[in-house]
């Protein structure tokens, strides 16, 4: 029984249990693939909590007709016995005394067993399942970025344009957030309640480390693990992936394709610190970065080359100084007229 302990203690398990959804069926079904050795507990866990719902007691029908029946009987006896005479009267009165005696033990037996039932669940039945648990959202607009903790100290970088969901605190035996976007993290150790990341249904479970995580709007989601060891998996995907510091994971959600393979860290991570890095990017690329770096909208006139490709490194620098960079080297001109900036391509 010690064994599950943790699971019949864990308020969110017993939520599941009782009250499931999508996102706790999709949460708990992670958990166990990622946990195989631990599915019996979870059987077991759920037995003693169903098994926790006793049924109300009340007598049936049958029963009530039973009882009525046999104090009817009793008190015709009595009516039949009182003109038989003083010892027979005493007789009568002796058995009659009796059976009701008999029906009253019977009826306070009852009474004992449901109370006494009643008083084991309340003191003994897992905690109440429906209680609150209370998620915080931090988000980000384009143009911005932001820095916090969560509960358990571990230090969070969000990029522009995204969000991360967390409990007020990790009470359950992971400490479960859900990130829209960019975001980078150093986990606080915890061996006994690892730390994972959901992204567009991709989890990355991690026990102290940092790694950045990308989850971007065209179904593809990249991992890269700077420092400790991370396990990834996908909802509906068997495999595991395991990643060593240096190393990235790009899975597209759409055709379930997974890629591994080696990152830039300062190309990847730079963001925190202000540092924008392009290394062959293309023009889609730096386009949507700088939109969502700056908070700007772009219009492109004419076309670029083919092969257009850009490489530099830009460090807290205005966007005008950017584009001027560029625009040197690429050949083209642009105008910036508030949030609205045009990039006229020489034909």
């Amino acid at each position: 029984m010690s064994q599950i302990n943790d699971l019949l203690e864990d308020l969110e398990f017993i939520r599941w249990v009782k009250y499931p959804d999508e996102e706790l069926n999709v949460f708990w079904t992670n958990w166990m693939q990622a946990n195989p050795q631990r599915v019996d507990d979870v059987k077991l866990a759920r037995e003693i909590i169903f098994g926790l719902e006793f049924p109300s007691i009340s007598p049936s029908d049958q029963i009530k007709a039973d009882v009525l029946t046999t104090i009817l009987k009793e008190t015709n006896l009595s009516s039949s016995t009182k003109a038989r005479g003083d010892q027979s009267e005493f007789r009568g009165g002796s058995k009659l005394n009796w059976q009701l005696l008999r029906i009253a033990a019977v009826i306070s037996g009852v009474i004992l067993l449901t109370f006494t039932l009643f008083n084991w669940r309340e003191n003994n039945s897992a905690p109440e399942a429906d209680i609150e648990i209370s998620w915080v959202t931090k988000s980000t607009n384009a143009g911005e970025k932001l820095t916090f903790r969560l509960p358990d100290q571990t230090m969070v970088w969000l990029n522009s344009k995204s969000s991360l969901s967390f409990p007020e605190s990790f009470d359950s035996t992971v400490r479960l957030v859900i990130l829209k976007g960019e975001g980078f993290f150093e986990v606080s150790e915890n061996p006994h309640q690892p730390f994972q990341v959901l992204s567009d249904s991709l989890i990355t479970t991690a026990l102290g480390t940092s790694f950045n995580v990308t989850s971007s709007s065209d179904k593809e989601v990249k991992v890269s693990l700077v420092t400790g060891k991370v396990m990834i998996k996908y909802q509906s995907d068997t495999s595991n992936y395991f990643l060593s510091p240096g190393k990235e994971l790009n899975y597209n959600t759409h055709t379930g394709n997974a890629k591994l393979g080696t990152f830039n860290e300062e190309v990847v991570t730079g963001w925190r610190f202000g540092k924008l890095n392009f290394k062959k990017a293309s023009l889609d690329h730096v386009i949507r970065s700088l939109e969502d770096w700056y908070g700007v909208d772009f219009l492109i006139e004419g076309s670029a080359r083919s092969d257009w490709r850009f490489t530099g490194k830009f460090e807290n620098q205005t966007l005008e100084n950017i584009l001027k960079s560029m625009s040197n080297i690429e050949s083209f001109t642009y105008t910036i007229n508030d949030k609205k900036v045009t990039i006229i391509f020489n034909p």
